[in-house]
């Protein structure tokens, strides 16, 4: 098999996961070819991938935590934004930036998260008006939706702009700048995006700063630290990118799971007590994460495979994920599994500082589906994004038939 973990082609559905599995097989961590780099090694086994992200101070994050990233861009956040720093720094950042996470902090918000997917979900169950299937006179009949368009995109997005307190008017320009300052393919129109984020949050940061309030913001500022106002505005909006790009594609792609396998939607309707594992599932088989780059700082030797200073080495989560050395059976869905093990947060130190949120909206998502939607079937061709980095659907027709 041809290995290329840098061809869009091979992104575009699950070829990628064929060609980790076949890096698994081999010994050692595989060296990677790059055409205009000095190339990087590739840790593809679940031990292998605990090992690069437990040790950062052997595998630095401070040079850039993907792949085709600019190491400019790196070096200008590197030890201000909580994802390219490496301790001590980082556990002043997150410190800072993980104390509106904790689970008492986020008892405060658990009822309006709940509520505000809940009446998503009913907006987007609820109302249908058109020729292509949705019901127009309010009968129970079936609706025709896309899943990532009408649902998941909007999901993370509309909680983490509640969670800030930001202006409903606001929340489509928030979820298209940071869905382009990630994803979109023109290095230009990435800059942009990030660039009109920032000021939007440098605006954001005075208001709330003059009216503290009982949003995300405010208990940033409240949490005090040694960050600057600049280092607050980035670390605002690697928790928006990670909040808003990890749940939309972790929630589309569990649609698609229940399109394919609709005996599965049953078996939760029927069981709901299934949710817990069911969403630690989701997470495991989605993986939105895809891989996070380390740069080597010493020498160490990984699976057998020799390090040096300044070699890179890229730790494929999906990969481990799927690895059959700790989940049996890792390529079928299974919302029973039992114990699930799964590294979708990362692991070590840079595990998702809002991995709870990200929990508990897919929690909500579900429930309020499975009390919702009677059936989950496919209603066109599933379209992927291309990106080795954060990955998942982008389009996903359905057609959903109302409890």
């Amino acid at each position: 098999m041809d290995i290329d973990l840098l061809a869009p082609e091979v992104f575009a559905g699950y070829r990628f996961l064929d060609q980790l599995a076949a890096l698994r097989d081999r010994p050692g961590l595989t060296r990677h070819p790059e055409p205009d780099g000095p190339g990087f090694w590739v840790a593809a086994r679940y031990d292998d991938v605990e090992t690069v992200l437990g040790d950062p101070a052997t595998f630095s994050s401070r040079s850039g935590i993907r792949l085709g990233g600019s190491d400019g861009a790196a070096d200008l956040v590197a030890d201000r934004m909580m994802v390219v720093s490496d301790p001590p720094r980082h556990g002043r950042i997150r410190r800072v930036v993980g104390a509106p996470f904790t689970p008492a902090a986020l008892r405060r918000w658990h009822d309006r998260i709940v509520a505000g997917v809940t009446d998503l979900v009913d907006e987007v169950v609820g109302i249908g008006d058109g020729p292509t299937g949705d019901r127009a006179d309010g009968a129970a009949g079936p609706l025709v939706r896309d899943a990532v368009g009408d649902l998941a995109q909007r999901l993370p997005n509309q909680v983490i702009c509640a969670m800030m307190n930001l202006p409903r008017e606001d929340w489509p320009l928030i979820g298209r700048l940071t869905t382009d300052g990630l994803d979109s393919p023109d290095p230009i129109d990435r800059l942009d995006a990030n660039a009109e984020i920032f000021g939007y949050f440098a605006d954001l940061l005075d208001r709330r700063r003059a009216r503290p309030g009982d949003d995300l913001l405010s208990a940033l500022l409240a949490a005090g630290g040694d960050l600057t106002d600049e280092e607050l505005i980035l670390n605002c909006s690697g928790v928006l990118t990670g909040a808003s790009e990890t749940v939309r594609y972790a929630a589309a792609g569990a649609l698609l799971v229940f399109c394919e396998r609709p005996e599965l939607w049953t078996a939760l309707r029927v069981s709901p007590e299934l949710l817990p594992t069911a969403v630690e599932e989701i997470l495991r088989w989605t993986s939105p994460g895809l891989h996070a780059l380390r740069t080597v700082t010493r020498p160490v030797t990984v699976a057998g495979t020799e390090l040096l200073p300044g070699d890179r080495v890229t730790a494929w989560i999906c990969s481990a994920n799927r690895d059959p050395a700790v989940f049996a059976d890792p390529d079928t869905f299974r919302p029973d599994r039992t114990p699930n093990r799964h590294l979708a947060f990362g692991w070590g130190p840079h595990v998702c500082v809002g991995s709870r949120v990200a929990r508990l909206e897919l929690t909500a998502l579900l429930t309020a589906l499975v009390r919702r939607v009677r059936t989950v079937a496919p209603a066109g061709t599933p379209v992927w994004s291309t990106a080795n980095f954060i990955h998942g659907l982008t389009s996903l027709p359905v057609r959903l038939s109302p409890a």
